[in-house]
């Protein structure tokens, strides 16, 4: 197995960490057999990326062999914000490889200088990826993954702009939907996990994010009623 170093890490707060703490019990009680993950938010910048680099290493640290599985290939921010290089100096192959028959997936799977973290991320960039996670090789990828890992998270891209997210997400045990505080109201909000719901994904629930320690209550535009209340008082 090729390796991965992640050089650009920085310690979580600990408002972040006990917000990862509560996440990962949170979703260890949303059913039995749960261990495949879609993370999504609405729109960009709502921080979906963070907080499933921070959940591959909250799950990471429990003794828990976690996956990343990167799958953003419109926009993905994993290799330019950690400065994630492979260590023996050659190309990433990743998950647009694997599912464009370009590559293997022994090949695309990295160890990374986390314990128990590891990562499969994008590789080469494709024009319309959509297709691909419609295919049999995407299903088939992720059966394999599952028997090899004890968790699994995926980052899809955000569920306002194209329909990745809701075809990745209908193959995986669960759905979680980050939301930037005061950044987007119920309506959005609604209508993603209505569009999660279409195509049969299991939703979770939501992380609110961006929420300052100074605000402590989720009032406002949003209610949340029918969705755990995952606060990672981080401002991203």
């Amino acid at each position: 197995m090729r390796s991965i170093t992640i050089k650009d890490i920085k310690d979580p707060s600990y408002e972040m960490s006990e917000a990862m703490n509560v996440l990962r019990t949170n979703v260890s009680y949303s059913g039995e057999g749960v261990k495949l993950i879609a993370i999504t938010s609405v729109d960009e910048n709502a921080g979906k990326s963070l907080i499933s680099f921070e959940m591959m290493r909250n799950y990471a640290n429990a003794g828990m062999k976690t996956l990343l599985i990167d799958a953003d290939l419109r926009k993905s921010v994993f290799a330019a914000r950690y400065g994630a290089t492979s260590d023996d100096g050659l190309a990433l192959v990743g998950l647009a490889d694997v599912l464009s028959g370009k590559g293997e997936i022994n090949d695309a799977v990295y160890k990374t200088n986390i314990p128990n973290a590891y990562v499969l991320p994008v590789g080469n960039y494709v024009l319309n990826p959509t297709p691909l996670f419609s295919g049999k090789i995407f299903t088939a990828m992720l059966d394999v993954l599952k028997k090899a890992f004890d968790f699994i998270i995926i980052d899809t891209p955000p569920l306002g702009r194209v329909i990745d997210a809701a075809i990745i997400s209908k193959n995986c045990n669960g759905a979680i939907i980050v939301v930037s505080a005061n950044e987007v109201d119920y309506r959005q909000v609604n209508e993603a996990k209505n569009q999660l719901l279409r195509v049969g994904a299991n939703v979770l629930g939501c992380v609110l994010n961006k929420v300052g320690s100074e605000s402590s209550r989720y009032g406002g535009k949003y209610k949340y009623s029918k969705y755990y209340k995952y606060n990672s008082e981080y401002r991203y």
